[in-house]
């Protein structure tokens, strides 16, 4: 209760202020630094909007670029002020999905922990420990991806999609799949996931496989009760599908400048910035590694959790076994499904947090009886939010001073 009574005293609008300045600052400072955008910086200088179709052959990720087109024509500014004002913007409005929907699955508590919870999320980044990595993103990744801009056009609306399914599977999946769901939230996901590809085809390459695991899995723990659900969210997947196989062939089987095909190559790509794939695995989620541990012991992981801890799965097992050939090899391409997968994770552990932080305050908005464990020492708590300080140093000393005051880029 002393958490609660503490977080309600700081105003939830000035977090949010706070926040979406920080948040926008990073953004739009990285981008300034960042590896990757001198070369998107370079399209966006070569559009040509009078053919779409060869726009898009050679360029199948336009959302950010777009954007930034328009940004740079709109203000008359140089490209690499509106690749930050739009880098900025995408990463701010994350911001805001993330702060409304934990306020949505988590209700109850002060708007403010909703707020802080947002922010830290995404400030947060693998912890970091010089002696077994002279960087701190190389090897270990981040759920905060900052020096790729399609990266972080596509997680807004990779989040937006994940929260929508959520409901649709926890909804579905707790009226024992007699409640049929409205044929909108199939056509939005449907939108949802066809923008994902325009953005970044990361976040469908790993939610087709696990999505296709969880529904044969449901199958048969239901006994096939869910079969019209997984029915309709394959219809869902078939414009993207189709999207998707375009983009794949135009990537790595056409005559586009460095498409050279896929190989299998365990390892190779994986573990070349790294001594231990697994160690730094354990240090980009080490904080939704120890929730999912406490969910565990207490019973209450969420499906929607369950699916994200599946999409990590083979964004790793792609991580790991897959690598482009020709001059692409080294430039690991198959590890932005595997970070987006890291993303979802984080965001269902800091959901998580939030609900074992204020159990009394949700117990109340529920109109239950106050939880009585909640006067007790939770020492699962205080070593998450201890793991979670970490990931928070390191994050910050990333992003704020690794790159943007030392002005490395990546």
């Amino acid at each position: 209760m002393k958490l609660d009574n503490a977080m309600r005293k700081i105003p939830a609008w000035a977090v949010i202020v706070c926040g979406l300045a920080i948040i926008f600052t990073a953004a739009f400072l990285t981008a300034l630094v960042g590896m990757d955008y001198p070369a998107h910086e370079e399209i966006v200088k070569s559009l040509d909007l009078s053919s779409p179709a060869k726009l898009f052959k050679e360029h199948m990720e336009p959302i950010w670029h777009l954007m930034t087109y328009g940004v740079m024509h709109l203000l008359r500014c140089r490209v690499e002020i509106a690749a930050g004002l739009v880098s900025g913007f995408l990463y701010t409005l994350l911001f805001v999905i993330a702060f409304l929907t934990l306020r949505k699955a988590v209700p109850g508590i002060p708007a403010s922990a909703h707020a802080l919870g947002a922010l830290v999320l995404h400030l947060c980044g693998a912890i970091y420990l010089p002696w077994f990595n002279e960087e701190p993103y190389l090897g270990q990744g981040s759920p905060n991806v900052w020096h790729n801009p399609t990266t972080i056009a596509v997680k807004p609306l990779a989040l937006l999609f994940f929260v929508l399914l959520g409901s649709v599977l926890v909804s579905s999946q707790e009226s024992n799949f007699e409640k049929k769901q409205p044929v909108w939230k199939y056509i939005l996901l449907a939108v949802l996931l066809l923008l994902t590809n325009l953005a970044k085809p990361s976040f469908v390459q790993i939610y087709y496989p696990a999505i296709f695991v969880l529904m044969i899995i449901w199958l048969i723990m239901y006994q096939r009760k869910n079969l019209s659900l997984a029915i309709a969210l394959f219809i869902t997947c078939i414009p993207s599908l189709a999207l998707t196989i375009t983009q794949f062939v135009l990537s790595f089987y056409s005559d586009n400048k460095g498409a050279s095909g896929v190989r299998f190559a365990p390892f190779e790509v994986a573990g070349q910035f790294t001594r231990s794939i697994f160690g730094s695995f354990l240090l980009a989620a080490a904080f939704p590694v120890v929730m999912l541990i406490l969910d565990a012991v207490r019973r209450k992981i969420d499906w929607d959790t369950v699916l994200a801890w599946l999409m990590l799965a083979m964004g790793f097992a792609e991580r790991l076994l897959l690598a482009e050939s020709g001059e692409r090899a080294s430039h690991g391409n198959f590890s932005w499904g595997y970070l987006l997968g890291l993303y979802l994770v984080w965001y269902c552990a800091m959901r998580s947090l939030l609900r074992r932080a204020f159990p009394n305050s949700i117990a109340g908005a529920a109109g239950g009886a106050e939880d009585t464990a909640g006067g007790r020492f939770d020492f699962g708590l205080l070593l998450s939010v201890i793991i979670l300080v970490l990931h928070l140093i390191s994050g910050m000393y990333y992003v704020f001073i690794y790159m943007i005051v030392q002005g490395h880029g990546l």
